[in-house]
């Protein structure tokens, strides 16, 4: 079996590739040194069987001020993918925020899973909600601005009156681990033709996964309160879980450094 891994350096990618290579298959890793996914790929590969298609863009933020380059990438980008590996099963790395598309980042995710679900004939489309632990690269995730604020000596939660049990966003956070061993399971199965929401079936709010992180860490720097971001949505939680996950780590696993 031939696998092929898009953004294959990134915080997921880096894992998949490792896990896929203890496996009995071949792994062709792309990242952007070896191919821009808004460009098509010079030369198709029929022989692959399986892409798990991680590459595009997702700060939320970023994509406000920059819809165009959103829609582009994670758009655009898609369609090349399919291109390059025609006759291949694609598992697509979507995004929980697809169930409630407020930003440009969301609504190019769900216009992604619009074209593969027309052009593929066996695909699993992933909506991964909030991935945390590990080491993660997004500048703009939680765990960035942990790592910020214990240079700072203070953490700024953007809105507190949101109608939440404390007034912060709810969020599904899940192990890097497991979402990662769930693709990896996925690849030898036959696509669903479905979403498959990835999560660990556990809401947090922002503030309940701060308080969990000093509690873990140590009180490291203290909690202010700001205003509400553009693109942010008020809850973020997993339907139901995908049969491919099998959450083993919990939020303290996640918060700790």
């Amino acid at each position: 079996m031939i696998v092929a891994v898009t953004g294959a350096n990134g915080y997921i990618g880096k894992q998949v590739v490792g896990l896929l290579s203890e496996k009995d298959v071949e792994v062709l890793p792309f990242d952007i040194e070896d191919w821009d996914i808004r460009l098509p790929l010079s030369l198709c590969n029929p022989e692959v069987d399986v892409v798990i298609h991680l590459a595009g863009l997702v700060k939320v933020s970023e994509s406000v001020a920059r819809p165009t380059a959103y829609y582009y990438t994670n758009v655009v980008g898609t369609k090349n993918v399919i291109d390059a590996f025609p006759n291949a099963k694609m598992l697509f790395a979507s995004t929980g925020a697809a169930y409630d598309p407020t930003s440009p980042y969301a609504r190019s995710k769900l216009m992604a899973e619009d074209i593969v679900q027309e052009l593929c004939s066996d695909y699993t489309i992933f909506r991964f909600f909030n991935v945390g632990g590990g080491k993660p690269t997004n500048p703009e995730g939680l765990y960035a601005a942990t790592k910020k604020a214990v240079e700072t000596k203070k953490f700024i939660i953007y809105g507190n009156d949101y109608d939440t049990a404390d007034g912060t966003c709810v969020r599904d956070y899940v192990h890097v681990d497991d979402l990662c061993a769930a693709l990896v399971a996925a690849v030898g199965q036959p696509g669903t033709k479905d979403i498959e929401p990835i999560g660990s079936g556990r809401s947090h709010t922002v503030k309940e996964y701060v308080d969990a992180f000093l509690q873990v860490n140590g009180k490291l720097f203290d909690v202010e309160f700001g205003p509400r971001r553009p693109g942010d949505n008020e809850r973020s939680e997993v339907p139901h879980l995908s049969r491919f996950v099998c959450p083993t780590k919990t939020i303290y696993d996640i918060v700790e450094i």
